[in-house]
Parts: C-alpha cells; structure tokens; sequence
C-alpha cells in the first residue's frame, strides 16, 4: 500500500477537526480553561499540535477566554461565602495564572466583600456551634478555624471575632 502526500494531510485535517469537535462538545456542557481542555485533549489522545491549534481556534471564536472563566468562578465563590485565599487557590487548580488571579481579585473581590462574605458565613455557623457557647475561647477557636478552612485572611478574621457584632 502506497501512502501519499494527500492521504497524511487528510488524517492531520481529521485529527484537528476531531480535537476540536471534542474541545466544543466539553464546552458545551460546561465552561473550561485554556490548561484545563488542553488537558482533557492531551488525556484524550490528540496530540500536542492539534491540541494548540484547537484550543487557539477555540480562543479566537471567543468560546475560551481564561479572564471571563476566572470571573464566573469568583462570582461563584462569593455567593459560596468563600475567601481569597482558597478562591485563589482554586483558580490556579483550574489552570489560571497567578498574575492573572490577583488582576482578577483585586478587581473582582473587594476587601468589604471579602469582610462581609466572612461574616455571613460567621452568623451561619454560630447557630451550628451554640453547644459551645458557654466557653467563650472554644467557641472562638471553632469560629476561627471554620473561616479559615473557607479561605479568609486571619486579619479578617481577627477583626470579626473582636468587633461589636460577634
């Protein structure tokens, strides 16, 4: 069997095709970063070249755009009364860049935001903690390590626990 010249440049046609076939299909049911479906197109077996061809013509329709993914995901995680920290560190697992995060949080999450979020998700879990209320440094401790493990500074959280309201 003789190969040609046109037969190869069929099968890279196809293979492109077919990345990006698949890349629309996982967009289609929810939103990706650029790291993550070059991952899920490596993982699927195209290679490194259809991968970066697809994801750019993905990039160029507009369908995959790192700064509007981090955006949904920020917008998200204040709605889950999440912190900076661990919002930050979510981000950066979904394969978003460093400097492109803190561009992201300086301009998408506020310190009042963040200051408020911590106090809602504060009032949320008093009521789950009130058997500890009776000991005043356990009940703190408590507060303390639950905002923490949520993301929030322990400047933020200093100041909600010894402000007037708590």
């Amino acid at each position: 069997m003789k190969v040609s010249q046109e037969n190869i440049s069929k099968k890279k046609s196809k293979a492109l095709v077919s990345a990006q076939d698949y890349s629309l299909r996982l967009i289609s049911a929810r939103p990706y970063s650029e790291k993550q479906i070059a991952g899920k197109l490596i993982k699927k077996g195209f290679s490194t070249e259809d991968t970066g061809k697809a994801v750019k013509k993905l990039k160029e329709y507009g369908y995959l755009n790192d700064e509007t993914f981090g955006g949904r995901l920020i917008e998200n995680g204040k709605r889950r009364l999440i912190g900076k920290i661990k919002l930050s560190y979510e981000l950066y697992n979904k394969g978003i860049s460093k400097s492109l995060i803190e561009e992201l949080m300086e301009k998408l999450y506020s310190k009042d935001e963040e200051r408020e979020a911590a106090f809602q998700a504060m009032e949320k879990k008093k009521v789950l903690l009130i058997k500890y209320r009776e000991n005043e440094l356990i009940f703190k401790k408590k507060l303390y390590d639950f905002l923490q493990s949520r993301g929030f500074s322990s400047t933020i959280i200093e100041d909600i626990l010894n402000s007037k309201h708590f």
